[in-house]
């Protein structure tokens, strides 16, 4: 465990920041190819559309690269990037990732897969792939992702054979009534092309509540559906998320962790905006100054200050970092136990 590790549960102990976040999060374009049924952004039966203005938003290179110098200088060991869009929309995509990787710093991309060049992908030694299926065939894929046809899902399946052993893919499923019947096959997917599997009941904006999963679909999924898929990845030894998926089925409402975020992560949006966390409370600006003032700011403290007194703002309750927070208060303790931090 690194120094600065240490140094960022210590500044968590003490409420006040000695080092830079672990991870910073940089959203690089609004813009995507997919109409993803349930998507907030592009879905085609959404109440509230995204302006035209919005969809076209992307990062300036320049603001990209200063950054990413600014977050490196404060100690931050990994990125992610990705977007309210498609990363690999981006025409300066692969240059960001080379300075990332360039810099010895760890590297997560959130992406659908559609634009990706796997092959270029192996080469480049992206560390970690967040890929976004929603699918184990062909046939559900199209139905969650209008636009395409049916040939894409054999595209992304090859792709990920391709990274095999050089980048860890973790296939992202997002269960509604249009694949909930494939739980099963989404974790013999992912042991066919050696990727992970995480499973999230699916958002419904306004809209989209015709894709809900039914009673029935629910039922089914907690009786038989998460039972077999258990059985079945403990069988092929696929890493998956099945009992939290579990627990967001039945609607368990666990007592929310402390927060972490201030210490251990930070999201930088399309338009320079500086988010807290990924439910977008906003701390600062990048054009407030070099990112380590905005991080140190009063105004990002003050996210800080309400949290450790306990506060809360309404995100929280659909916490995006929650399994963040509960593994940092893990170690947390096990470093108090030990006497690793006075």
């Amino acid at each position: 465990m690194s120094d600065l590790h240490h140094e960022r549960f210590r500044g968590y102990l003490e409420q006040k920041v000695r080092t830079g976040p672990e991870t910073v999060h940089i959203d690089v374009t609004n813009v995507c190819n997919l109409d993803c049924v349930t998507c907030w952004n592009y879905g085609g039966s959404l109440d509230t559309p995204k302006t035209i203005a919005w969809k076209r938003q992307r990062i300036e290179p320049a603001v990209f690269h200063r950054v990413l110098n600014e977050v490196v200088d404060t100690g931050t060991e990994r990125i992610v990037i990705s977007g309210g869009g498609e990363p690999f929309t981006h025409p300066d995509i692969e240059s960001f990732i080379l300075a990332v990787k360039a810099k010895g710093l760890r590297l997560t991309v959130i992406t659908n897969g559609t634009l990706c060049d796997f092959t270029r992908l192996k080469e480049l030694g992206i560390d970690q792939l967040l890929l976004n299926v929603a699918s184990a065939s062909p046939e559900t894929y199209v139905a969650y992702h209008p636009n395409q046809p049916k040939q894409t899902f054999q595209r992304l399946v090859d792709g990920c054979r391709t990274l095999r052993d050089v980048t860890a893919v973790n296939m992202v499923q997002v269960i509604n009534g249009l694949t909930a019947h494939e739980v099963v096959a989404m974790v013999e997917l992912a042991a066919d092309v050696g990727a992970r599997v995480s499973f999230k009941v699916g958002d419904l904006p306004k809209g989209t509540q015709h894709f809900a999963l039914t009673s029935s679909q629910r039922e089914t999924l907690l009786a038989e559906g998460l039972p077999a898929a258990r059985k079945t990845a403990k069988h092929l030894g696929v890493r998956h998320n099945l009992d939290a998926f579990e627990k967001q089925l039945r609607g368990v409402k666990e007592e929310q962790p402390s927060c972490f975020a201030g210490y251990l992560y930070s999201r930088v949006s399309v338009d320079g905006r500086v988010f807290f966390c990924c439910a977008h409370i906003d701390a600062g600006h990048v054009n407030d100054g070099p990112f380590s003032e905005v991080w140190k700011s009063p105004r990002y403290d003050a996210v800080r200050q309400t949290l450790h007194r306990g506060g809360t703002f309404s995100a929280c309750q659909r916490c995006g970092k929650h399994d963040m927070n509960v593994s940092a208060q893990r170690e947390l303790d096990a470093m108090l136990s030990e006497g690793a931090l006075p």
